[in-house]
């Protein structure tokens, strides 16, 4: 047989049927007729045809079987100038780069192999045939209706391989958004191979129709894929300069729109369009390489039906360029999960947002078809990147979009989720296809959510009560001796009493954002010169804010301490926490002190630190941090708990007669309600999350006692072990669903804690990224520091956020990463300021002994706010970068009404 009909096709020969070379080599070959029109080139490539893989692709893992092949194949190479190139042996199934079905990323791609080096490309191509084999290519193929059961034959497509200084892909559309009008151009440093793989972060750029706008989304690039001379890529690390400069200028970014645009115009569809970008000479810079496209096989098509629009849905799509675009963000959510979270907490926490959010779309009159649609976005809100949990922002943009209204409130709906940068191009609403229907589906949320404002007096009492009676029972009951198919029944019980009715927690949550909202653009309107601290000042001071009472109640027992002799002299004595707090449980002076101690743990045992990971030791576990804050009060002398509230009422009064001096009338009437009905969701808003944290201090209590029913039965070494399982693991086996296995929930635990750990020693992903693909297969830096792009400061070096307390206040800051060890806040007998990422209300127990509040994350309504301002403490929340430039025992000075941090203040004697 010769080269050009038998095994092998060699381009430009006339092309065999898709049937022989598959649907790649079929878009290459036409792609390659059409880059001489946009001033481009193909790569030379030969493709072993589909006969092969049908006659030998069976024996495919013999290592005997390709030699027969051999002289053809070299034959072939020969022919096309490639016998002492660089190949990159490449897939082409018959079903592949179809308008259906992509098939991107399920097969095998080998670079940089030696044509001269048989054995390399015989093994290469060996390894593409046996991709089709793989489960995830298995599992993709049966998903598309399509291709279902047609049985996939393989084509292998050996082409020369280039080394760009960049590559990267592009398409002719915003494959998210579906805007026509826009080309998306995507570029990494190096060969494609590291973005198209999700190792690598990619500069992205949206590029208008005619070219003149160009929207530029930088990342971080550590590392570059190359080429190495003896065949095979290597991951080289960029310097701080490469990694922070765009890896395209303007002019190459609008040539590979435009070309991506030609190609699509050229083949009647819009196009996703591998490239690379090669240094070039004088006369041309660069060159332009085109190394494959396909449809876009993720778009949302339309037809019309009776007059009204009717979407379609295209079949699932893992192209992990297109429908696989997932963007994370821990906005918000890691003032309750930060750091590394266990399995446990993880899966918890998913069926608890999953249950909750199903609720709410429900409430604001989401229709069941809507939501059974939506099934995939609800279960998948959360991810958990390294150990690290994240909003799926995508799926949140999805549900949100459920909602009546959503293009006009989308702004509030941002806000309320929390999120600092808004999602570009969000998944659009699904709609009735009616704008009549759909404006009274908006009039009727907004009627029901009246109805469930004016209910909230009768709603959040009834709720406080439902978690009384639910938790009040098992109130000192030992789980520990349970076994494990009761307490399971326990957790179910839970589940259909508490977390299946959690509305009044949501209605108030939403008229919180909205009577906060309003009363913000109140005072911007009819009171432009107010104080800028007003909103705060007529906020706090309100009282009945469970959030601080911990606080108040361990400065009187400080004072306690103070005011008693044999108590102060045991305190000053003692310097080991374990010890004293023995000490204070067994000796008769100190049973009073005992006494109300653990009253405290009683009634606080678990708003601690990371209250809502299930895996935090809480007071009630270990009692040290109590003590450890009782000293340091003792040793500060914060320990007036009656004079901050009173600093509190007087603000409060003084904004109030603010108020009331420039508004009369009917502005003063509605400006009061408002005020009112705010103040009321605030309050309520925090005492409903301390709800929260009792619920899940009784769900930790039943996983530790199924930790120890687990123990006994062998399923695991120690009763802590369970938190690297997850939820449903454990709930099939402890009710009998499950496997009852040996030692596989030990080997499991044992797996995913060394995991853990490694994660726990990595560096975290950033705040927000994206990923393309399965979520596993995001890589990013290990073991060094991510770089970090420059900060811009409000002015001379200085810092700004958001002034939430007011309050001048100039000292040393305090960095505290881990609020157990804050003991450097009263160092040499002075107050810092307490600066911190973010706070969760464990932390609260630190407010009293800090001079001020710097936090790099949260809101006007974020938790820290709401605590500092009832305390009085000034407050400055949402600094950009303040973690990366503060320094330990800087000297600065911080405004609580400005939100300005002044740093390089001068020290005056």
């Amino acid at each position: 047989m010769t080269p050009t009909d038998g095994w092998v096709w060699v381009p430009p020969a006339a092309r065999p049927p898709l049937s022989s070379v598959g649907g790649k080599a079929t878009q290459l070959d036409a792609l390659a007729l059409l880059a001489h029109r946009f001033g481009a080139t193909v790569p030379r490539f030969v493709v072993l045809r589909t006969e092969a893989f049908v006659q030998f692709g069976a024996d495919a893992a013999d290592e005997g079987m390709l030699p027969d092949l051999a002289d053809d194949i070299q034959l072939a190479l020969s022919a096309a100038g490639l016998s002492d190139a660089m190949l990159a042996v490449r897939s082409s199934a018959t079903a592949e780069d179809g308008t259906v079905a992509s098939f991107a990323g399920q097969f095998d791609t080998i670079l940089g192999v030696a044509a001269a080096d048989r054995m390399a490309l015989h093994n290469a191509i060996r390894r593409v045939w046996l991709s089709v084999k793989e489960a995830h290519a298995v599992a993709y193929s049966n998903q598309q209706g399509e291709v279902e059961g047609s049985g996939v034959q393989m084509a292998v497509i050996m082409q020369e391989m280039v080394e760009p200084f960049a590559a990267g892909v592009a398409f002719a559309l915003d494959p998210v958004s579906g805007a026509r009008d826009t080309a998306v151009v995507s570029a990494v440093p190096g060969l494609g191979e590291g973005l198209v793989s999700g190792e690598l972060d990619a500069d992205t750029w949206h590029v208008s129709s005619e070219g003149r706008s160009i929207r530029f989304s930088a990342s971080v690039k550590t590392h570059a894929v190359r080429m190495q001379s003896g065949g095979g890529t290597i991951r080289e690390e960029l310097d701080a300069s490469q990694a922070q400069a765009p890896v395209l200028n303007d002019n190459e970014v609008r040539r590979i729109a435009e070309v991506v645009r030609g190609v699509s115009e050229a083949q009647g569809a819009p196009q996703d369009m591998e490239w690379a970008m090669l240094r070039g000479d004088v006369e041309a810079p660069t060159q332009l390489v085109l190394l494959q496209t396909r449809p876009v096989t993720t778009l949302r098509t339309s037809s019309v039906a009776d007059g009204q629009e009717l979407r379609v849905s295209p079949p699932p799509s893992h192209d992990p360029r297109g429908a696989g675009r997932r963007v994370w963000d821990n906005s918000n959510i890691i003032e309750s999960y930060a750091g590394v979270t266990t399995p446990l907490t993880f899966t918890f926490a998913r069926s608890v947002y999953e249950d909750v959010y199903r609720q709410f779309c429900a409430l604001m009159g989401v229709s069941p078809q809507h939501m059974a649609d939506s099934e995939s976005a609800f279960s998948h809100m959360l991810g958990l990147v390294r150990g690290r949990v994240y909003y799926s922002l995508i799926n949140w943009y999805r549900l949100i979009a459920l909602l009546p209204g959503f293009e006009w409130n989308r702004a509030f709906m941002e806000r309320m989720m929390g999120v600092r940068e808004a999602l570009e191009a969000p998944p659009a609403p699904p709609g009735s296809g009616n704008r009549l229907r759909d404006f009274v589906r908006l009039i009727g949320m907004l009627v029901r959510m009246i109805r469930e404002q004016s209910k909230l007096t009768e709603t959040v009492p009834e709720f406080h009560a439902r978690v009384a009676r639910t938790l009040e029972p098992l109130r000192g009951v030992d789980l520990s001796t349970w076994d494990a198919p009761h307490i399971a029944a326990l957790y179910r019980r839970l589940e259909q009493e508490l977390l299946h009715h959690w509305r009044p927690p949501l209605v108030n949550d939403f008229f919180a954002m909205i009577h906060f909202g309003v009363l913000g653009r109140l005072i911007t309107r009819w009171l432009p010169d107010a104080p800028r601290t007003l909103c705060n000042d007529l906020l706090c001071g309100e009282g009945g804010i469970i959030s601080t009472q911990p606080a108040r109640r361990v400065m009187a027992l400080a004072r306690m301490v103070r005011e008693s002799p044999a108590l102060r002299e045991i305190f000053a004595q003692e310097a080991d926490d374990d010890a004293l707090w023995h000490q204070i449980n067994t000796r008769d002076e100190t049973k009073e002190l005992a006494a109300l101690l653990h009253e405290y743990i009683e009634a606080f045992g678990d708003r601690c630190l990371e209250e809502l990971k299930l895996e935090t030791l809480t007071l009630r576990e270990d009692a040290t941090f109590l003590i450890r804050m009782v000293k340091a009060y003792v040793d500060q002398g914060a320990i007036d708990p009656d004079a901050a509230l009173a600093h509190e009422k007087r603000l409060r009064a003084n904004a109030e007669s603010v108020v009331t001096a420039q508004l009369t009338g009917w502005r003063e009437a509605i400006f009061m309600w408002v005020l009112s009905n705010t103040r009321a969701r605030v309050r309520d808003r925090e005492n409903l999350r301390f709800e929260r944290t009792r619920v899940f201090g009784m769900v930790r209590r039943m996983v530790l006692g199924l930790g120890d029913a687990f123990t006994r039965s062998g399923h695991l070494q120690h009763p802590r072990d369970i938190f690297w399982l997850s939820i449903e693991e454990i709930l099939a086996v402890a009710e009998g669903g499950g496997k009852q296995p040996g030692d596989g929930l030990n080997h499991l635990a044992s797996e995913r804690k060394a995991q853990f750990a490694q994660w726990e020693r990595d560096v975290a992903p950033p705040d927000r990224f994206e990923t393309t693909g399965p979520l596993g297969d995001w890589a990013g830096p290990r073991e060094a520091e991510i770089p970090r792009p420059a900060l811009t400061a409000a002015h001379e070096g200085d810092l700004s956020g958001t002034g939430c307390c007011p309050g001048v206040i100039r000292a040393r800051v305090c960095i505290v990463r881990d609020p157990r060890e804050a003991g450097a806040l009263t160092r040499d007998g002075g107050r810092r300021i307490l600066v911190a990422e973010r706070t969760d209300p464990g932390w609260t127990l630190l407010f009293p002994a800090a001079a001020g509040l710097l936090v790099q994350r949260g809101s006007l309504l974020s938790h820290s706010a709401i605590v500092a301002r009832e305390m009085a403490l000034p407050c400055i929340v949402g600094i950009a970068g303040l973690l990366d430039t503060l320094v330990e025992d800087e000297l600065v000075e911080m405004d609580g009404t400005t939100g300005i941090v002044r740093r390089h203040i001068e020290v005056v004697s």
